[in-house]
């Protein structure tokens, strides 16, 4: 009982550690630098969890296919179809901020489980469908109502969304649903056998299409959930052209391949995605008290993602170095021992 207590000791602290990190670092050049706190005030903490809850909900959705092997970059544009047409809907049916969540949550998924159905029927690349998928979105978004995408500032009911109780519910209800369907559900079961082998798994009788499907929905149903409160919290969303819309996905990876690293620790990738989206956003919260620019900004997060990328690369190589280095250890001693006793 004493080892299982260690070990989980142990593994409460891994865990922790980088938030924890991050936190102090930041906290401590905040103060040396601009003479205040990371967070000086409830309108940081709402900041703050605004920001986490969008993260963590598109680092959910990128890491739902990308953990199969497909990477969808049309995920930035079915944020703002699921958005501009949910909200648009929930607003003229005067549904207020919950039904602007549910109605684009709604659409969001129908847009996965389009971009699911044309990838399990033409088999074509998951990178070249997600490019072609968001040009189609993207100008689907742009034609509707005048160009104008969706405004929720003012709306009635929309104070409900920017309400930090109910931020904050929703952050726990997005990670233990998540966690149930990639880890309890029978789902989840088949996604993680697909993650191991596509062909034992189809060879095994799992239907590996419908299971892609699902992760397409699944995925849809978080970025537009993540959509609602980046609209919400900028006042509205207006569409864009060209592929813009991608860069909400790239902004995110850094917390899903950071998420997958603090989960392993855990054994929890969900919460690993969460508590690495409250270490991401706690830096660009301690940057922005020191006066960095957006551009510096984006400057630090993506050298920090690439440290993490490179380090992940070659981190087998760390642990063969060590096990080299303990191997040598171990024979020394051995050889001290051995000759101590003839001597």
């Amino acid at each position: 009982m004493k080892t299982s207590g260690k070990e989980t000791l142990v593994t409460v602290v891994k865990t922790l550690a980088i938030p924890f990190i991050s936190w102090l670092v930041m906290e401590l050049l905040a103060r040396s630098f601009a003479g205040m706190s990371v967070i000086n005030s409830s309108a940081d903490i709402k900041t703050l969890f605004r920001n986490l809850i969008s993260s963590l909900a598109f680092a959910l959705a990128i890491s739902s296919n990308l953990n199969c092997g497909r990477m969808d970059l049309s995920l930035g544009s079915q944020m703002y179809v699921g958005v501009i047409f949910g909200g648009n809907l929930a607003l003229a049916l005067n549904l207020g901020g919950v039904g602007v969540l549910l109605m684009s949550s709604i659409i969001g998924g129908i847009c996965g489980l389009l971009v699911g159905f044309v990838f399990i029927n033409l088999r074509i690349l998951p990178m070249v469908l997600g490019l072609g998928m968001t040009l189609v979105f993207e100008c689907i978004c742009f034609a509707v109502n005048k160009q104008q995408g969706v405004i929720l500032f003012g709306k009635p009911g929309m104070e409900l969304l920017s309400n930090i109780s109910f931020i904050v519910v929703m952050t726990f209800v997005i990670i233990l649903v998540t966690y149930y369907l990639y880890q309890l559900s029978r789902y989840g079961f088949h996604y993680r056998a697909i993650q191991g082998s596509q062909k034992l798994a189809a060879d095994s009788g799992i239907n590996i299409f419908s299971n892609c499907v699902i992760s397409y929905v699944i995925a849809g149903v978080l970025v537009a959930l993540a959509g609602v409160f980046i609209t919400v919290y900028s006042g509205g969303l207006a569409p864009v052209l060209g592929m813009s819309s991608n860069s909400y996905v790239f902004s995110n990876m850094f917390p899903m391949v950071l998420g997958a690293w603090i989960g392993s620790m855990c054994h929890n990738r969900e919460l690993g995605v969460g508590l690495a989206a409250v270490s991401v956003n706690i830096v660009i919260l301690g940057l922005s008290k020191l006066g960095v620019s957006n551009s510096v900004q984006n400057v630090v997060v993506y050298s920090l993602f690439l440290l993490l990328v490179v380090y992940n690369a070659n981190k087998h190589k760390i642990a063969y170095y060590k096990a080299r280095r303990a191997r040598a250890a171990m024979a020394q001693k051995r050889m001290a021992e051995k000759a101590a006793a003839t001597a």
